[in-house]
């Protein structure tokens, strides 16, 4: 029986059962301790994803009526500049509204409404005494992350939680060693077709929900890296989408990839050697990702979508940007261009301290190559061998 529709909640929960399965067929106690607390967070995150949920149905049914026009997607492989990119054309806020890593936790119209209502509260009663204590536990929980991606709960942030909690996301395999066991949710373009129709009936639902407190009469725009693994899924159900790629040398961008989200295995499994196949296939799915480049050349409309490269957007991130607003129409007004060029100046030097190899986890110049010489070569990658 089906008590629930897809768009008010959707989990696909033999992906969470896989989860537990694997957790107790390679039992250690570290990743024992840490399935436990997993799944408590994430009953515990679904059971008030509901309560705010139900509270729409009561307070804010009006997010039904909203329409999703022409949203903005940036999509690539991870570790290729999506989050600068976001954050940049998030400044257009008189065109744009985006999520923040705030939101994400509860994408519905009542979370908003109580996240408003606190930001006023903090700023004309508390004098930012919440505003502080939220910077300190930026710096707490996401302050070693600020060189592999900047993250804090008023930030500029992807929506990737929303399809966490659908169990539709590889990021739900961060903390675990054995993403080399688990497939279901790294391509949701080749799932079954119910499970694609349930997943984007919940993900259209959340951002309706979200536009209809945040901003109903701007454009959604959203930057999601596992979204490579799901554009068609996403194009089909929004065909006026717009697609933006950034492409970045997979020599670089595939290991970088692999040890930022193999980055957790330190805690359960320290001597776990960067070539495991766990650790391996992350790196693998960075060459998949990357692959499916062609297909998406081929598959969206070429007014719809617009591709760049990576060294580009850092040598040139503000003439990039009006590269993005002539290819889609779009006129920039003078407030955000002032705040680009400011943007722009703050991060001009802007150098990642992080180096990391192909060898590493396993993999030769050689390789990739022989996985993306199209996709390489019609970029203009050098093979560097």
């Amino acid at each position: 029986m089906k008590y629930f529709s897809a768009s008010f909640y959707y989990v696909r929960y033999s992906i969470l059962g896989k989860i537990i399965a694997e957790s107790y067929r390679q039992f250690h106690w570290r990743v024992w301790l840490l399935a436990v607390l997993f799944i408590f967070l994430y009953s515990l995150h679904q059971f008030l994803s509901l309560f705010f949920r139900l509270l729409d149905e009561i307070f804010h049914r009006g997010h039904r009526k909203v329409k999703i026009t022409q949203p903005v997607f940036i999509i690539s492989n991870p570790r290729s500049g999506t989050t600068y990119l976001h954050r940049l054309m998030a400044l257009d806020e008189d065109r744009f509204t985006y999520t923040k890593f705030a939101h994400t936790f509860f994408m519905t119209s009542s979370f908003v409404q109580f996240y408003y209502v606190f930001r006023w509260i903090d700023r004309n009663i508390l004098r930012r005494a919440i505003s502080k204590t939220m910077d300190a536990l930026d710096d707490k929980f996401w302050g070693g992350w600020d060189d592999i991606h900047a993250m804090g709960f008023n930030k500029a942030e992807e929506d990737e939680l929303v399809f966490a909690q659908q169990m539709m996301s590889v990021g739900v395999m961060i903390p675990f060693p054995y993403f080399d066991k688990i497939h279901d949710n790294k391509f949701l373009d080749n799932e079954p077709q119910e499970v694609r129709h349930n997943v984007m009936d919940f993900y259209e639902s959340c951002v309706k929900r979200f536009m209809f407190r945040a901003g109903n009469h701007k454009t959604y725009l959203a930057k999601n890296v596992m979204s490579t693994g799901r554009f068609k899924t996403l194009m089909q159900r929004f065909p006026d989408a717009k697609i933006i790629y950034i492409a970045r040398h997979p020599y670089y961008s595939v290991p970088s990839f692999a040890s930022m989200f193999t980055s957790m295995h330190k805690l359960h499994s320290p001597k776990m050697p960067d070539t495991h196949p766990a650790k391996m296939a992350w790196a693998q799915l960075g060459i998949d990702y990357f692959k499916y480049l062609k297909e998406m050349r081929s598959s969206i409309p070429g007014h719809q979508f617009f591709e760049l490269k990576y060294d580009d957007l850092l040598d040139n991130p503000q003439g990039t940007v009006h590269k993005i607003y002539e290819r889609f129409g779009w006129s920039p007004s003078q407030k955000f261009l002032e705040r680009l060029s400011d943007e722009q100046a703050r991060n001009k030097n802007y150098k990642s301290a992080h180096e990391y190899s192909l060898k590493q986890f396993g993999f030769t110049k050689q390789q990739v190559y022989a996985e993306l010489k199209e996709q390489m070569d019609e970029l203009g990658f050098e093979k560097e061998f």
